[in-house]
């Protein structure tokens, strides 16, 4: 029954595939050099910041962005910052900015104290202190040594600005070691998205992407907007910028925002958990459920066409407000090579990358489950739990 899903939505789905392939090309040839100011980043937090006085120049993550904007490094790299902060406002975690951190575990000094100054749209500053909220570490280590792309030392933790007296996003944050907020590090754009209406789903890759070809990418954008989703986060680790310029209508459109980045310390798997957290708090205000998951995953329902029916009939057996997100258990496919007993009902050369994959596993695989998270009621991000959640709900 899910292999008949799988064609079904192949013959939907393949119909486009010269189209794709003459993007490919044309984007290729034709924006080879092309800065395209697309991100929501780049509309939103272009923000002075006269209180500091060195004029900050505005901070952005979408692609291409410089080096330093994408990461404050400490203490020989075993700190890693994302220089981008994030505002919350959820009922159940208190108006605050979240800021996202690598910490490399066996170093000495581990949680350094810091304090922020924050920086209103009037002008005016405070400091306040700022806590270790949420530490998110590896529940398990599937995999044997060595490690892939560094050693698994690294855990994300969740800092947080909390605003009590404030309902209103900060135009910025700078964090410091000093409880006045003087010797300032390099300062942070808060991010907050306040569109009026939310979308259902959202999608994440979970981590940075790299060496992925093209073909790839818009098969995974193109069967997960089928599915449903109408926001696609993906982060870039290193890619041939023709992979990009390929992905450029999908930016336009709105569909897809490309974020750098680019870690340069060995980190396994490039910080995984870091990019789980940043997909969770880019969301919360734009998408009512997000996905996250690998590049070669893809949530298939057993029943439903897309995820819109799926929950719709989760509604009607279980209350769904009940639970910080649903757990999909990993029934792997695999490419044996032997294209030729696929039978579409279309005529296209291009067979995307997913439906190629024919051979099925006889059992799921329960250790490595991928999330579909409520922004309603998750706090923190995991590639395989969810590892904190609104008092009250399970997972």
């Amino acid at each position: 029954m899910v292999k008949s899903r799988f064609f079904r939505l192949a013959c939907a789905f393949c119909c486009v595939g010269l189209l794709l392939i003459a993007v490919i090309l044309l984007q290729t040839n034709r924006l080879g050099g092309m800065e395209m100011n697309l991100s929501l980043d780049r509309v939103q937090l272009a923000h002075p910041a006269p209180v500091f006085p060195a004029h900050p120049a505005p901070v952005f993550l979408a692609h291409p962005a410089p080096q330093e904007n994408l990461w404050i490094e400490l203490y020989n790299k075993n700190t890693l910052i994302r220089r981008t902060a994030y505002f919350d406002n959820r009922s159940f975690t208190g108006t605050s900015v979240v800021i996202i951190v690598e910490q490399n575990k066996t170093a000495p000094n581990i949680q350094p104290k810091f304090f922020g100054k924050v920086v209103m749209s009037n002008g005016m500053t405070y400091c306040h202190e700022v806590e270790y909220w949420k530490k998110i570490a590896p529940r398990f280590n599937p995999h044997p040594k060595p490690y892939r792309h560094g050693p698994d030392t690294y855990y994300c933790n969740l800092l947080r600005i909390k605003l009590t007296k404030f309902s209103e996003p900060p135009l910025y944050i700078a964090l410091s070691q000093n409880e006045f907020c003087d010797d300032l590090l390099p300062p942070m754009p808060v991010f907050y998205d306040n569109r009026r209406k939310r979308e259902k789903f959202a999608v994440c890759i979970q981590k940075g992407i790299f060496g992925i070809p093209a073909e790839t990418l818009i098969s995974f954008v193109e069967l997960n907007k089928a599915l449903g989703a109408s926001f696609i986060t993906i982060w870039i680790q290193t890619i041939e910028e023709s992979v990009y310029n390929a992905m450029i209508p999908y930016v336009e459109s709105g569909l897809v925002e490309m974020l750098d980045w680019k870690v340069t310390t060995p980190i396994r798997n490039y910080g995984t958990h870091a990019a789980c957290n940043e997909c969770v708090y880019r969301n919360i205000h734009r998408a009512e459920y997000v996905a996250l998951h690998d590049i070669d995953e893809v949530f298939i329902p057993y029943k439903h066409d897309d995820w819109f029916g799926m929950l719709d009939d989760l509604g009607k057996i279980t209350k769904i407000t009940d639970y910080a997100g649903f757990r999909f258990e990993s029934l792997p496919w695999r490419d044996k090579g032997n294209h030729s007993k696929i039978k579409l009902k279309c005529n296209s050369t291009f067979l995307p990358y997913y439906f190629k994959n024919t051979y099925r596993f006889k059992g799921f695989d329960k250790h490595r489950p991928k999330m579909m998270l409520s922004m309603d009621r998750a706090i923190a991000g995991h590639n395989h739990i969810i590892p904190y959640y609104k008092k009250g709900v399970k997972e």
